[in-house]
Formats: C-alpha cells, structure tokens, sequence
C-alpha cells in the first residue's frame, strides 16, 4: 500500500500536469503515445492488435511532443493507468508520429478529458481487413518502450 506522502505527491503531480497546454490542431511533426497492457501485444514489437479500434470511439493515444521521457510515463500512470477498472499496469508504450496516421487518412481527435494532452484515432473503416491494414501500417511506424522501474520515475 502506497504511503499517504506518496499519494498526496501523485495527486499534486497530477493537477500541474492538467495545466499542461497543447494545440487544438495536431500537427503532423507530433509525437503520439499508446499506452499498452497487454502482454501480447509487446513481443519484441508492437502487435498492430495494439492500434485497433474499439467498438465505439477511436483509439486513444497521448500527444507527448516536448514531454520529456518522465512526463510521458506520468501521463500514463496518471491518467491511463489509475483510470482503469481492472488495476492493469502499463507494460509498455509504442510511440508513433501523428504523420504515420495521418498517411494511413486516419484522423487525429483532440480529446481534454481526462487531460488535454488525450486524443483519439478516428476515421477507422467499417470493415476489419482494412483495419488490420492500417493497424499493421502504424505499428511499423513505431519505437517501442518498456516500462521503466519505478524508482526511476
């Protein structure tokens, strides 16, 4: 369990990181982040599995241009991680440039909540083999990492 220190210092981080300010418009020289969970989808690589869509919404990343590498993984702990019902802890991210998904006539949705940095993958076809298409395209595109310890956060 954590300590009441540890707590109270997250819930601080966490209010000055939703002060951050980004763009409304996603520029295509962006970095985007997506958070992942699964084992299975970080094996070595990032399985394109990772970038397909939900049934309802679009697939959400974390525009962390100019974040540094600890601010990228707060924004996961913080707002992705704590967020979920089922207690999984990220195992890792893969970064992609917004100019990859855009390349594939996806969409880029600016999303403030839960923090202003949050967007969405939007413009997915309705039917899956050109989902999976697109889904192996961005996950080409992608550098992978993986969870850092937490002593170094």
């Amino acid at each position: 369990m954590e300590s009441y220190l540890a707590q109270f210092w997250k819930f601080w981080l966490s209010i000055f990181l939703r002060l951050d300010w980004v763009s409304r418009t996603v520029t295509p020289d962006e970095r985007l982040c997506r958070f992942s969970f699964e084992k299975r989808y970080m094996r070595g690589s990032i399985s394109p599995a990772a970038f397909m869509p939900p049934k309802t919404g679009g697939t959400p990343v974390y525009r962390t241009s100019g974040c540094t590498e600890k601010r990228v993984w707060l924004l996961g702990f913080l707002y992705v991680e704590r967020k979920r019902r089922d207690s999984a802890k990220i195992l890792g991210r893969a970064d992609i440039s917004a100019d990859a998904a855009l390349r594939e006539e996806l969409k880029i949705r600016p999303r403030l909540s839960p923090h202003p940095r949050h967007a969405e993958l939007t413009n997915w076809p309705d039917d899956k083999p050109p989902q999976k298409d697109k889904a192996v395209a961005l996950a080409q595109a992608t550098s992978i990492y993986i969870r850092p310890p937490s002593d170094r956060l």
